[in-house]
């Protein structure tokens, strides 16, 4: 190989890993598995944490449910963020639904709460979890999601 081929070569490489390496800088993965456990909004819980999984929620049917990431983050009207992507900067639901304390099952599986009772972590979590799995057949009794270890 000539001395010019191979300068060209490493030049070309080096160009790629900085390319790569730019426009991956900032951007985070989600974390697959996420422990819905959230200290400022029970001193104690009351059911087992519920392990949530990425993964199974946004993959390709038929091995998930091929769920946007905005269909869980929503924007301050309640509507998924449609153009959401792995890796974006999202708020913790505890940032806007802040009040704290357990509710009770009532509190989410009849009719639609209203605002007020949005403002519940509680409520606002089971809604959002237990309203997508209603449309879409996943599970709905409190031990399915909430599995004992």
């Amino acid at each position: 190989m000539s001395k010019r081929l191979w300068i060209l070569s490493a030049v070309a490489c080096l160009a790629t890993v900085v390319l790569a390496a730019g426009l991956y800088a900032g951007t985070t993965a989600s974390p697959d598995t996420v422990k819905m456990k959230n200290e400022e909004a029970f001193e104690q819980h009351r059911m087992p944490v519920v392990e949530f999984s990425h993964q199974m929620h946004t993959a390709a049917k038929p091995d998930g449910y091929e769920i946007g990431c905005g269909e869980c983050h929503h924007d301050e009207n309640g509507e998924p963020i449609a153009d959401l992507q792995e890796g974006d900067a999202v708020q913790n639901c505890f940032e806007c639904h802040s009040e704290k304390g357990a509710g009770t099952p009532k509190d989410f599986m009849g009719p639609p709460p209203d605002a007020e009772a949005l403002n519940s972590y509680y409520t606002a979590v089971h809604v959002n979890c237990v309203g997508c799995h209603k449309k879409q057949g996943g599970p709905v009794a409190c031990n399915q999601c909430h599995a004992k270890e």
